[in-house]
């Protein structure tokens, strides 16, 4: 029993080695809905997935927010009596481009 264990720690320790950090997971993957990652990132991610409950399940929920955003903002504008400015639009794609390159 003892066996299985250590190979099974090895083999964890392996991955963690060989696949991007919690953190780094984190942007790949919000970033993979607008450019898809080459194969063997893919691979990387998948692996990091099998040993990492929180970065799967982050993934799972910006899967589900993506598909589900568009529709709640067509409610949202249909019904909300709240609109942003165009200048304040301006501002938060200008800054999320700053915080794009910087990354």
């Amino acid at each position: 029993m003892k066996l299985v264990e250590v190979i099974k720690t090895r083999w964890i320790v392996w991955v963690w080695n060989h696949t991007p950090n919690c953190a780094e997971m984190s942007r790949l993957t919000s970033r993979a809905f607008e450019h898809p990652p080459s194969l063997r990132l893919r691979f990387r991610m998948w692996l990091h997935h099998l040993i990492c409950v929180w970065c799967k399940r982050y993934t799972r929920h910006l899967k589900f927010l993506h598909r589900t955003a568009p529709e709640w903002r067509e409610e949202a504008e249909r019904t909300s009596p709240h609109k942003l400015s165009n200048d304040a639009k301006q501002r938060m794609v200008e800054r999320l481009h700053e915080e794009e390159r910087r990354h």
